[in-house]
């Protein structure tokens, strides 16, 4: 295994938050403890709580970490391409601020990317798990069962070698990514990624883990059944269109290399 303190100074791992102030200390701390020399982009997308100042303070202490504070409307694709913009290291990280991403998990994503040139965590992979105790958290039994039922669903129609279309955990070169910006405006991002590497022949390696519940703050994907329906009527939308002929829906096809994309 190579050390991970040289291995990170070539990593960005870019943090999208919304009011988390009960989590990024602890977060910031935690991917430094596993790789000191990391670089951190936290892109903020409006938070009312103390999320920015502490951030600074950070910063203000001399860590390798920089604010992007958005002000146009909250969007976490939009949050992770700003971010992806503002990195100049050979590779990129990006995962939840909720902590149920587990920082300890980015250098053995990090390794497996250096080899494949892309890693996910996967909670759906033998020795993986999904939030199996979420009672008394603020995230939602219902999330997590239509989750994993639409990843069943994509995964089906798609037939990629991966088994976690939502995962959001990922460590990339960046390279990978230039000329291509995440579509979308929530999760579904990920699933045109992961079919857009596929494509241009990027073997995706994964790690399993267990995601832990959210234990403050309150969830972005939302816990309303009417909100999930729309979610996730949206990433099975998109799964579809990136199999169906380009003349059928011109640029929505987009995943594909031969695409033009706007």
């Amino acid at each position: 295994m190579s050390n991970h303190s040289d291995l990170s100074k070539n990593l960005t791992v870019i943090l999208p938050t919304l009011n988390e102030a009960g989590n990024i200390l602890s977060l910031t701390e935690r991917i430094w403890t596993v790789l000191p020399n990391s670089i951190i982009v936290v892109v903020d997308d409006g938070s009312t709580d103390d999320t920015q100042t502490q951030v600074l303070g950070l910063k203000a202490q001399g860590k390798a970490i920089t604010l992007i504070a958005r002000t146009a409307k909250p969007c976490l694709t939009d949050s992770l391409n700003e971010g992806i913009a503002a990195a100049t290291t050979e590779y990129v990280a990006w995962m939840d601020a909720d902590l149920s991403h587990p920082p300890e998990l980015l250098p053995q994503l990090y390794e497996a990317s250096l080899t494949s040139g892309c890693s996910i965590a996967t909670r759906f992979a033998n020795g993986g798990s999904y939030k199996k105790n979420t009672k008394d958290t603020p995230d939602s039994f219902l999330a997590t069962i239509l989750s994993l039922f639409m990843n069943i669903i994509v995964h089906k129609w798609l037939s990629l070698s991966i088994s976690d279309y939502t995962s959001g955990f990922i460590v990339v070169r960046r390279s990978l990514l230039t000329g291509h910006k995440l579509y979308g405006d929530y999760g579904e991002y990920f699933i045109e990624l992961m079919y857009y590497l596929s494509r241009t022949g990027v073997r995706i390696g994964e790690v399993a883990y267990h995601s832990p519940p959210r234990q403050w703050g309150e969830s972005k994907t939302g816990s309303s059944l009417p909100l999930l329906f729309r979610r996730g009527l949206k990433y099975l939308w998109l799964s579809i269109r990136l199999k169906l002929p380009t003349t059928l829906f011109g640029r929505l096809s987009m995943a594909r290399p031969d695409s033009k994309r706007n």
